[in-house]
């Protein structure tokens, strides 16, 4: 008896009761996470093709508009995706997400451990951490999942290298670079963390030959691609882009995104505003810190979809700072509610229907495109570039679409500018279906052009749903049509029912 006594007692001070709470955080915020992101179809799209049919897609085979060669720098991530929905359906999303978000935490915690002094490993920080982690990634599944779990590791294995505990671990960089850039773009985020720290080692005047070397090494290793030396003028162009007109681009100062970024820019500031004293305080500045901090801080700000980047770099780098703040005592009592709380909240994991997938008529054009389906209307669809991948993966081949989210990867600017002269009502609105055979419209309510349709002589609104109305040309519209059911646990059931119609070319 006091034995087991004295095993439960070492249990619940142990690392494994921690991380067995981290791990179930991780998986009841995956649960909880109430949406896809418009690009999931387009990544599905790309996974089925290359799994079952064994090729890449290198002409676009989705669209009737002229597109480039298919650069695909996140066909490393669709093939992940597709096989955890082959063989987990949509549960698999879950588990993904699920683990991206363990993956990163652990590499945070890690690189918390190598300051001096650590203080131990907190339930109650790294909770608050995923809590805003996960507000800053709401959709279930996207690419860029990949891409924050990798810097995270490479902040762990720089800043170990940075502090001398490990000579040779810096050398594993170039090999994960290679898989990396075959998963995601953001592999160039990779790259600029081991240039801060180079500048970072120059300016202490520490040795800095080692991240030059890895940074030489690494950088040409980016044509290891399907697409060779080609593909990196692509990453040049795709990373230096205005992205105007793509509110995750925007700065965190744009109204439409200021309430909802609020938490993440006020940790931002609260950080930089501790560092800067506690560099007061030491007289001591940790330059390689400061410059990782300043970085990661201004992307954010500037782009609201780098925002991880600076709150993974806080996370691991100004922990102690933080838990400085609070005290020791406070720290214990603190960690007892955490354990608490977390344990309170895990009861809600059965009612989170992780096997149910998430598809909304407030996100998706879902009716508007079952009507399309239902009623046997083929031809080419235009809509919402964000509808894109979502109408591809439930109506082809019986129907192409315009664009769709892929944007810099397969479309031209020109195509772009013409979809927004269309929706905004531009004096040129009517060019899009002029130079392109477009058969329906599926413009979203909101935009100015939809109440200019209702009055059109060519076109005829012959549905309208929660998100779009469906515009079919005068001559070609029917009086009676068959209306998709309001059910949304058909919906549900049948959100990936296009699964198979991707395993070889049309």
């Amino acid at each position: 008896m006091e034995s087991i006594r004295s095993f439960c007692k070492n249990f619940l001070k142990s690392k494994a009761l921690f991380y067995i709470f981290i791990t179930l955080f991780c998986i009841l915020l995956a649960c909880k996470s109430g949406e896809y992101d418009f690009d999931l179809y387009a990544r599905l799209i790309v996974g089925e093709h290359l799994v079952e049919a064994k090729e890449f897609l290198y002409p676009d085979v989705l669209s009737y508009t002229p597109t480039h060669i298919w650069y695909d720098h996140e066909w490393g991530a669709s093939v992940v995706f597709y096989l955890f929905f082959k063989y987990f359906g949509v549960l698999g999303f879950v588990i993904f997400q699920a683990l991206a978000l363990l993956g990163t935490a652990y590499f945070v915690i890690k690189t918390q451990q190598l300051q001096k002094h650590a203080y131990p490993a907190s339930l109650a920080f790294m909770g608050l951490f995923l809590l805003l982690f996960a507000h800053l990634n709401p959709a279930l599944v996207r690419c860029h999942m990949f891409s924050f779990f990798f810097f995270s590791m490479f902040l762990y294995i720089l800043e170990k290298t940075d502090k001398g505990k490990a000579k040779n671990l810096i050398w594993i960089i170039p090999p994960i670079v290679i898989l990396w850039n075959n998963i995601h773009g953001g592999v160039v985020s990779g790259l600029g963390l081991i240039f801060m720290y180079m500048v970072g080692a120059i300016l202490s005047r520490k040795p800095w030959i080692k991240y030059f070397l890895v940074l030489l090494i690494s950088t040409p290793l980016l044509a290891i691609n399907p697409y060779g030396f080609e593909y990196l003028d692509f990453l040049i162009s795709a990373n230096t882009k205005n992205r105007k007109y793509i509110t995750e681009w925007w700065s965190v100062f744009v109204q439409k995104h200021v309430i909802y970024y609020y938490p993440a820019f006020c940790v931002t500031i609260f950080a930089v505003i501790i560092t800067a004293l506690n560099i007061i305080k030491s007289k001591k500045i940790n330059i390689t810190k400061g410059i990782v901090l300043t970085v990661t801080a201004a992307l954010g700000i500037i782009h609201v979809k780098l925002f991880p980047l600076a709150i993974i770099a806080i996370a691991s780098l100004c922990y102690n700072d933080i838990m400085r703040l609070i005290g020791k005592k406070q720290i214990k009592f603190i960690e007892k509610a955490a354990y608490i709380l977390i344990f309170l909240y895990l009861f809600k994991l059965p009612y989170t229907h992780p096997a149910t997938a998430r598809v909304t008529t407030g996100k998706f054009p879902v009716l508007e495109t079952e009507f399309i389906r239902i009623n046997n209307i083929k031809g080419n669809i235009l809509t919402a570039f964000g509808f894109g991948s979502y109408v591809s993966y439930k109506l082809y081949p019986d129907n192409l679409i315009y664009m769709d989210g892929r944007y810099e990867e397969v479309y031209y600017d020109k195509e772009f500018k013409t979809l927004l002269d269309f929706e905004l009502y531009n004096q040129n609105w009517k060019d899009i279906y002029r130079l392109y055979p477009t058969d329906i419209l599926m413009p979203d309510k909101t935009i100015p052009v939809y109440d200019i349709l209702k009055k059109s002589d060519e076109w005829t609104l012959v549905f309208e749903g929660p998100i779009c109305g469906v515009f079919l040309k005068k001559e070609n519209s029917k009086k009676t049509y068959k209306i998709p059911s309001q059910e949304i646990q058909h919906y549900q059931q049948t959100a990936f029912e296009n699964k198979g119609a991707f395993s070889k070319r049309q």
